[in-house]
């Protein structure tokens, strides 16, 4: 990651300003519009402040950037992430090393000076993501920007905090990316692990459970599902004590499918390449682990994380198949390409025996989400209104976001067994429901909401500010900033 820190007057030979529409000026740029090169510029009508066109302007001794920031009106914290990210792709790109920018001074409706360097430190760092660990030739868009400082009038204690703030959450999510755009082969379900026991902190408690710990605790339906495959599953559970020993945790659950084939229930050939993202739920807790711990952030955490393939192998679970769950109920396999739910009923049914205060899941669970929401949202079901306000709330801020499905009473009709007490497919109508009608059966009472990742935790539309595809740490950014509410709501 490249240094970014705070600075209150120029400090690089290269400056970035932004333009409004009809060459409207911040205050920075008008202290220099007199310059006769960039007077020259402006008088050009080259410019007109159109959104995110960049123009260089070269003069002896430096060089000035002019971004288009649009209508002021329309602009939002997204736009101005998504800006800084155009901006920093544009100096690398130039092979600038050393930037000052100015778009903290862009007026957006309720945000204060904190959310704008939050805002575009995120979008610098996670803008200039790439995950080229194996190409062997040397690419021309390695990563030339070593340093940027973010300009700003106003507190600078308030500035350096927020700055804190988004190096911590662009860590978690870039963590988050390498995770799901690693390939199958090295990102098992022991890389998993390994990678969860790997984050450090003295409040962070981490176990990981092999296979054989994982037989003699009687998670059951984990196991079903590993049969097919060689490679052993694991149990994570992450134990972070940010708040005392007096408050019951949040507890996040990631499904950790490092490639799911479909089983006896086989996936079509075309893309099958892309279910090595099958593991982005888990994802997503680990890089939320990371943010937060980074962050110390005052709150109690507990993750999650059921690990296996879903493969073909002679042993493998069966259509038809009576699985029975860590929580003692009984599942009829009538897919076996339905696994997510199956291996998350044990991971569900074990946090909610810890009694957390609540329970936020997370699953590329369905097909049908995808169809029914595309990339831009992710969909949002559960049992807590509370919850789910704050998630909203929470997506609309980050631009992680989220949108609501129903979870009437008669969709649980869908997932009755005739001869188990649940089936792992309710069908063809309302997919993305009745899967959250199926992990539902597994929380007991406590407050719980689902998030179905299916369209965005890779190659979303709308959101990933990074023109990198693949991964894109979906729900990081969103639930670290839940997460940070809640604690602040406890303080």
């Amino acid at each position: 990651m490249i240094q970014i820190s705070i600075a209150t007057s120029n400090q690089s030979s290269m400056s970035v300003y932004p333009i409004l529409e009809g060459k409207a000026l911040t205050a920075a740029g008008k202290s220099v519009q007199s310059e006769q090169a960039i007077a020259h510029f402006l008088a050009s009508g080259e410019h007109h402040g159109k959104y995110g066109i960049i123009r260089t302007i070269y003069q002896a001794d430096a060089r000035t950037v002019f971004i288009g920031a649009g209508d002021l009106g329309k602009l939002t914290l997204q736009k101005l992430r998504a800006l800084a990210s155009k901006v920093a792709l544009k100096l690398n790109k130039n092979s600038v090393e050393a930037a000052d920018i100015y778009l903290s001074e862009l007026d957006i409706d309720g945000a204060s000076l904190a959310n704008k360097v939050q805002a575009i430190a995120e979008g610098i760092w996670l803008g200039l993501y790439t995950f080229d660990t194996y190409q062997t030739k040397t690419k021309e868009d390695k990563i030339q920007l070593t340093s940027v400082n973010i300009v700003i009038d106003g507190d600078e204690s308030k500035a350096k905090a927020a700055l804190d703030t988004a190096k911590a959450i662009a860590s978690g999510t870039i963590f988050a990316r390498n995770l799901g755009n690693e390939p199958g082969n090295v990102c098992t379900p022991e890389y998993l692990g390994e990678q969860a026991a790997a984050l450090s902190h003295p409040k962070l408690k981490t176990t990981v459970l092999d296979k054989a710990a994982i037989e003699k605790t009687g998670f059951t339906a984990l196991l079903a599902v590993n049969q097919g495959s060689d490679i052993e599953p694991r149990f994570i559970v992450m134990e972070y004590n940010g708040a005392g020993n007096n408050d019951a945790p949040i507890a996040l659950v990631g499904k950790g499918l490092t490639f799911d084939a479909g089983g006896i229930s086989i996936k079509p050939a075309a893309q099958m390449d892309e279910m090595k993202f099958d593991m982005c739920g888990s994802a997503a807790v680990l890089g939320i682990f990371k943010a937060i711990t980074e962050m110390s952030l005052p709150i109690n955490v507990l993750g999650v994380i059921p690990s296996t393939e879903n493969l073909l192998g002679g042993s493998a679970y069966k259509p038809g198949d009576i699985v029975t769950t860590y929580k003692g109920l009984t599942i009829e396999v009538l897919n076996t390409d339905a696994e997510g739910r199956v291996i998350l009923s044990d991971a569900l049914a074990y946090a909610a025996e810890q009694n957390p205060a609540e329970i936020i899941d997370f699953a590329t669970l369905t097909g049908a989400c995808v169809i029914a929401l595309g990339g831009q949202a992710t969909g949002l079901m559960g049992n807590s209104d509370d919850i789910k306000q704050g998630l909203i709330a929470s997506g609309q801020k980050t631009h992680d976001r989220v949108w609501e499905m129903p979870m009437f009473e008669e969709y649980q009709e869908q997932i009755d067994s005739k001869i188990a007490d649940i089936k792992n497919t309710g069908g063809r109508e309302a997919g993305t429901i009745t899967a959250a009608c199926f992990l539902s059966r597994f929380v007991d009472n406590i407050p719980w909401a689902h998030l179905d990742i299916a369209g965005t935790a890779w190659n979303m539309k709308g959101t990933d500010i990074s023109p990198v595809g693949g991964a894109t740490g979906a729900g990081v950014r969103l639930v670290v900033d839940y997460l940070q509410n809640k604690a602040s709501d406890v303080s």
